[in-house]
């Protein structure tokens, strides 16, 4: 063995792969944009012959070979640790495999099919939104959030059907469950991850009890109601904070808010107009409701699919999704293709949410929607009470995905909607239950699995990358409030120091390159606790 044979093979593996994720990436465009039985079948298709590829034994077992023989070069091992990640997680039983992506994917175009009605009328998530948002009948509240739960009651069973295939196949593979299994082939430790948390809940904790209780008070005269349900709080989940508490910056957000994104990535030296040229923008009958961003070929085909409204939180999606899109267009493209992706999920998590918050700082509003320094003077501490809200906020409700999706693998047998609503009380202090199952109206158990946690540890990272920023780029003092715009220097900083380096050395190791430490919550908690 050496190290031209270990080249030979990765470039066979490659030519492969690469038609592979092409054809994923095009039918699920496809599917996500239409909604179209066909196109959701080709994406199974696709899907099949993925882990049909990746099921090979003898193949897992040269990488494995090669692994232990450890080269001198380091692109070449680390496309062999991705290469293993990705063997390891279709290994077993194919038939297996191939109901799991079978009900994976009908479970999906449930989703994107779904519309809630309301006295006979079918509503978008955007229409269902706006009522939460605006309505003040508790009634009408009430109908409005349980018609959307009703997407829970239509996937439930075949949800839980699939956790227990994946549960399957993971203890085929030698693992507990299957949430253990996705932890391990995308380089993570439940420990680890739990540690993150547990810290974070305590970190956050008070500060956040004290915030909603002043929240409380204000949404109890809001509907004039003793008593707060879930549907009094302006969001399917409680993952947001309510748009008209404290200060609505909606106001600052009801025209041309993808012009506000252009001007803005352009003014630190990010030229983001050719994603959204490719992109998917507005909502439409039967197309995904929700918002992502698609590297489509690893070239500089990157593009989003979105729903966009001229509001601040569709202002802070676009923001978001153009992080996402930024990091993939600027990864570099002479790399080779296994690792010519994100370091991980949670770093391209937090350059997005690092970009999203911009939808809240004072300096973006007064430069991109032209308002007057002298009116956001007033409401500047309104404005950055409502980005401390949203996280702290966030953060809790985070807390309830991570450990009930721990919980759901363990033991899917378990009662279910009393555990959801269980975690709900304890983190974001609802106290709240019905015997239905409201936790599967949450999309990201089938298309997402394992993943929820990425966001609040992407917080963190953003948190870490914005002290960095602030202090050693920018030579600011405080990490509050950072005005980003214009600083050319902040994109070449993100550009060369995460960007480019892609998949070339694991998340903890590029948290390390790139900020000099390693992952620290503190920077978080200084930020908004």
């Amino acid at each position: 063995m050496n190290e031209k044979q270990i080249s030979k093979f990765l470039e066979e593996q490659t030519a492969q792969i690469k038609v592979l994720y092409i054809n994923l990436q095009k039918s699920y465009w496809n599917a996500a944009t239409t909604g179209k039985k066909e196109f959701y079948q080709q994406y199974e298709q696709y899907q099949k012959e993925t882990a049909k590829f990746f099921n090979s034994s003898e193949n897992f077992k040269k990488v494995k070979e090669f692994l232990e023989f450890k080269t001198t070069n380091p692109l070449i091992n680390r496309q062999l640790e991705v290469l293993y990640n990705n063997y390891l997680s279709n290994q077993g039983d194919l038939e297996l495999l191939n109901k799991i992506v079978e009900k994976s994917t009908a479970i999906e175009q449930k989703f994107n099919l779904f519309r809630a009605k309301v006295n006979g009328k079918e509503l978008s998530d955007n229409e269902i939104k706006n009522i939460l948002r605006e309505e003040t009948d508790s009634k009408k509240l009430q109908e409005a959030w349980e018609a959307s739960k009703k997407q829970g009651e239509i996937v439930a069973k075949d949800l839980i059907e699939l956790i227990k295939l994946r549960n399957q196949l993971a203890r085929s593979l030698g693992f507990e469950n299957y949430y253990l299994l996705a932890l391990e082939t995308n380089e993570q430790k439940e420990k680890d991850i739990k540690k993150i948390f547990d810290d974070a809940e305590k970190a956050t904790k008070n500060t956040f009890k004290k915030l909603k209780d002043e929240l409380d008070e204000f949404l109890k005269k809001r509907y004039k109601v003793s008593e707060l349900k879930p549907w009094h709080y302006q969001d399917l989940f409680f993952q947001e904070d309510p748009k008209n508490y404290g200060v609505n910056l909606n106001e600052f957000y009801n025209e041309d808010i993808l012009e506000k994104a252009k001007k803005f990535y352009l003014s630190i030296g990010i030229d983001i107009s050719k994603i959204l040229e490719r992109s998917d923008l507005y909502e439409r009958k039967d197309k995904y409701q929700h918002a992502c961003c698609m590297d489509m070929d690893r070239e500089g085909d990157v593009r989003t699919i979105m729903n966009i409204k001229n509001t601040e939180k569709w202002m802070e999606t676009v923001l978001h999704e153009l992080g996402h899109g930024s990091y993939q267009l600027f990864i570099d493209k002479n790399l080779p293709f296994l690792i010519k992706d994100n370091a991980h999920t949670l770093t391209t998590e937090a350059i997005a949410q690092l970009f999203g918050r911009n939808s809240k700082n004072i300096y973006f509003i007064e430069k991109f929607c032209n308002i007057k320094k002298e009116i956001l003077d007033k409401i500047a501490e309104d404005i950055a009470e409502t980005l401390r809200l949203r996280q702290l906020i966030f953060s809790r409700w985070s807390q309830v995905m991570f450990n009930f999706e721990k919980e759901l693998y363990k033991n899917p047998e378990q009662d279910l909607n009393k555990l959801w609503w269980s975690m709900v009380k304890k983190y974001q202090l609802i106290d709240f239950s019905r015997d239905m199952p409201d936790w599967a109206s949450k999309i990201h158990f089938v298309s997402s699995p394992v993943y929820y946690h990425n966001y609040l540890i992407g917080e963190l990272f953003a948190s870490q990358i914005n002290n960095h920023i602030a202090k050693k780029i920018l030579g600011e003092n405080s990490i509050k409030n950072i005005d980003y715009s214009g600083k050319k220097q902040i994109g070449d900083y993100l550009k060369s120091n995460i960007f480019q380096p892609g998949m070339t050395c694991k998340w903890n190791e590029l948290i390390k390159n790139s900020t000099g430490e390693e992952l620290n919550p503190k920077y978080y908690v200084e930020e908004f606790c």
